[in-house]
């Protein structure tokens, strides 16, 4: 055991996604002494306890950097993410930054965010991420591309579905994910479809962001590019799979031992005390309780180089969706259609009136086709699940599914059974 922040990896255990390299942080083992916080319950009715190292705020902020260093070179954060943490209500939300997005660094003007790391580290990035976000954090994290390696090949590897990027321009060759760079000593070859990644293969899962040059038949020469949006969504995707699959009691030596080796590729300002109690809290968190989001941002040309430019509105409402999350608020404003489906007289309105002492509003009734439903149907259109089980609580009943050939619109079609009781 090399020193107290050994501890951090061992209870934290870190199942480190960098870069590529996004960090999350697992572990197993030792209970702490907590504190309850009143009026929270866990899902067994047993209270719910707060850790007590942990800050006292609600939320807690972590900065997740992937850093790509070379020998006499700073570097630069290739990724970028804020992990938010709920401890209470066990809820996370993790908010990729792309590496291209222009902000004011301060001290040093506008530039591309990752630019900060070369000029002022970890600390810089962080000053960065606050005034961008216009909140404070709590720690941050900052591993390698080594150490994502390491990391990843200790817990045994991960699965994952490669997605089949380059078989599109590639007259259906089905190439998936290729590329190759002797200077940064990156190479990328991954088929399309379901595979166990080895460290080194993960790494450039969530690092690739175009292909080796091809060439069409007439010899055309072309490359298959990526943005970091999509970058993005494939890095969470793999923070995803890897907090499912090896945050399990099962895999506590590959923990430990990830933990210990893990200590020459990090770099944190996380307490071992603190990182026990966050373990804790992860551990708890379900993985449908892990709100992903990326920084909404378009492109333009300064100065003759290209930059991301930040979607203002959008951003604002991106980090409103995230508090929402993280106390457990469900938006209630899609359009929402009630049916009577078994017949009752007045029955879909007294389902429409529990909806709107919910929060819903724009609601509207009519009758079903036919009145022999016996059980209460709410199906949704477009990304709407957690609407409709918003819906459920309200009438107090109701089967939740996905309609068929869904659509992007966002609504609510509920036929009401006759399992419905209304409230006498």
């Amino acid at each position: 055991m090399k020193s107290s922040l050994d501890i951090v990896l061992y209870f934290l255990a870190i199942a480190v996604i960098v870069g590529g390299a996004l960090g999350v942080y697992d572990a197993v083992v030792c209970p702490t002494v907590t504190r309850p916080t009143p009026g929270v319950a866990t899902d067994s009715g047993e209270p719910w306890y707060r850790p007590s190292h942990l800050p006292s705020g609600t939320t807690l902020r972590v900065v997740l950097l992937g850093a790509d260093e070379r020998k006499d070179d700073p570097g630069r954060s290739d990724t970028l993410i804020v992990v938010f943490i709920n401890p209470s209500l066990k809820k996370v939300a993790l908010l990729s930054i792309p590496r291209d997005l222009r902000v004011r660094i301060p001290g040093h003007g506008y530039d591309k965010i990752n630019a900060a790391f070369a000029e002022g580290g970890p600390q810089l990035t962080v000053a960065t991420v606050r005034e961008l976000l216009d909140q404070d954090t709590d720690y941050y994290v900052k591993v390698n591309f080594e150490g994502f390696v390491k990391v990843v090949d200790t817990l045994g590897g991960v699965d994952i579905t490669v997605p089949d990027i380059e078989g599109p321009k590639t007259n259906g060759a089905h190439e998936g994910m290729n590329y190759d760079d002797n200077w940064g000593n990156l190479h990328i070859a991954l088929k399309p479809g379901r595979q166990h990644l080895d460290g080194r293969q993960a790494l450039g899962f969530v690092r690739y962001r175009k292909s080796n040059v091809y060439r069409t038949r007439s010899g055309v020469k072309y490359q298959v590019e990526i943005g970091d949006l999509e970058r993005a969504a494939n890095q969470q995707m793999f923070i995803r799979e890897l907090m499912d699959q090896k945050l399990r009691v099962s895999q506590w030596w590959r923990l430990l031992k990830a933990g210990s080796q893990i200590m020459n590729y990090i770099e944190t300002d996380i307490g071992w005390l603190e990182a026990v109690d966050m373990f804790k809290v992860l551990r708890a968190v379900k993985p449908s309780e892990v709100h992903c989001a990326t920084v909404p941002m378009g492109g333009r040309m300064h100065n003759g180089v290209w930059y991301g430019e930040l979607h203002e509105t959008a951003f604002h409402e991106e980090l409103s969706t995230i508090q929402d999350h993280l106390y457990g608020r469900i938006n209630t404003d899609c359009p929402v259609a009630v049916y009577n489906g078994c017949g009752k007289t007045g029955i879909a309105g007294q389902a429409a009136e529990l909806l709107r002492r919910y929060g819903f509003e724009d609601v509207t009734t009519d009758n079903a086709e036919e009145f022999d439903h016996q059980r209460t149907s709410i199906e949704y259109h477009g990304d709407t699940k957690a609407i409709a089980e918003r819906a459920a609580e309200a009438i107090g009943c109701g089967q939740v599914v996905a309609a068929t050939g869904q659509e992007a619109h966002a609504r609510l079609d509920i036929v009401i059974g006759e399992d419905f009781q209304p409230p006498s």
